[in-house]
């Protein structure tokens, strides 16, 4: 045999530059394919995913829900999104389950709606009337029965004879019967169980176990994702993730929030009254307090969790400094753009008045109350809408 020659060990070595060359391309493109379906630094591997547009928020009461509320209008808006929004621009119908005919312009041919995110009984049937896309994202939030009566108590005491008519919450809850009749009709749909209420059940029997665990179902069926009040920054990272939004979108600042000076302590003598009083709201929150937490870990490793929520902390601490006047201050008297409630000392924010015209745009809406945002949205939707009908003068 003779030996190979020169020229073929040359060729030889070409062919092997070449396979080695290629198999690092080939590398390189798979590692970068897969940096591309990565969202995180936790190397989890996760689909694309696009904004949702089409969102049904329930919103219950004394649970954090109008702080949600705000961040849900301020997105429709700046996207402008069409929001179904009540007869009276504040709340739909709440003593009875939800009707499409309670949303004003609404039309049984006419255009869906985008987004629903005030006070309402649920009621799938004809929620899918007004939000008729099908990708609609369902989610609500809930908060632990205990601070929620607190809340409630102190909140709607004026307004509901039941509480009215109590010296204190504590006497409330002692002699619930003397008070409350679930018989009687009149403005007392709220003072027993109100989460089972919001979530369209009756709130004044009970159930027994085969009939609580249907209704638990049914409730998990109809929601994507169900928020905890007392985890409220846990829940906006979460409500992010399955948004697929930006951070700015679920930065929020508390709305009808009382200050410290109308907050009761809560001996465990009546925490434990309220949760028997409230035993279907306890239950209910205890499931779902399980059901958050799984979730939680499903979508994020705990060093990542941290990682969004500093994130969302530094942001919220960015647009306060950017966008208040001062810190939050008790409004003595009805004030334009701040929720004003007599007996109670409520919160609220004042937008730097030396801001630039954009900014300070940008910065009321983390401000205004959603009552007042409605009528703005009201204003500026209808009147996109008659100006897209009115045909163009020649």
């Amino acid at each position: 045999m003779h030996p190979p020659s020169l020229k073929t060990l040359f060729l030889f070595l070409i062919l092997i530059i070449l396979i080695i060359v290629a198999a690092m391309s080939f590398q390189t493109e798979d590692v970068s394919s897969f940096s591309e379906k990565t969202r995180n630094s936790d190397n989890v591997t996760t689909p694309s995913c696009s904004p949702r547009r089409n969102v049904m928020f329930l919103k219950t009461h004394k649970t954090g829900s109008t702080t949600v509320q705000n961040m849900l209008l301020r997105y429709a808006d700046s996207r402008n999104l069409n929001v179904a929004i009540p007869k009276d621009r504040k709340t739909f119908e709440a003593d009875s389950l939800f009707s499409a005919k309670y949303v004003d312009k609404y039309q049984e041919n006419g255009t869906s709606f985008n987004f629903i995110t005030h006070h309402l009984r649920f009621n799938s049937v004809e929620l899918k009337k007004v939000l008729k896309a099908e990708d609609t994202f369902y989610f609500t939030i809930i908060r632990n029965p205990v601070s929620q009566m607190e809340s409630a108590f102190s909140f709607f005491r004026r307004s509901f004879p039941a509480f009215k008519a109590a010296k204190s919450l504590e006497d409330f809850l002692k002699n619930a019967n003397k008070y409350f009749d679930p018989l009687k009709e009149g403005n007392n749909e709220l003072v027993k169980n109100p989460m089972w209420f919001d979530f369209g059940y009756n709130n004044k029997v009970e159930y027994t176990e085969h009939e609580f665990a249907k209704a638990l179902q049914n409730i998990q069926r109809s929601f994507d994702l169900i928020l905890i009040t007392e985890y409220f920054d846990e829940s906006m990272i979460l409500l992010k993730e399955a948004m697929c939004w930006d951070i700015d979108d679920v930065v929020t600042f508390t709305h009808n929030s009382r200050h410290e000076m109308d907050h009761k302590n809560i001996s465990e003598n009546v925490a434990s009254r309220i949760k028997k009083w409230n035993s279907l709201d306890w239950r209910l929150y205890n499931h779902f307090n399980v059901t958050f937490w799984t979730k939680i870990e499903e979508m994020f490793s705990p060093a990542r969790l941290q990682e969004e929520l500093a994130i969302l902390r530094e942001r919220r601490i960015f647009l306060e400094a950017q966008c208040s006047q001062d810190k939050p201050f008790i409004a003595k008297k009805p004030m334009q753009g701040v929720y004003f409630r007599n007996g109670l000392h409520i919160m609220s924010h004042k937008v730097k008045s030396d801001l630039e015209k954009d900014l300070k745009a940008k910065c009321e809406k983390y401000f205004i109350h959603p009552d007042i945002f409605s009528e703005v949205l009201y204003k500026k939707q209808y009147h996109k809408q008659q100006s897209a009908t009115t045909p163009e003068s020649h």
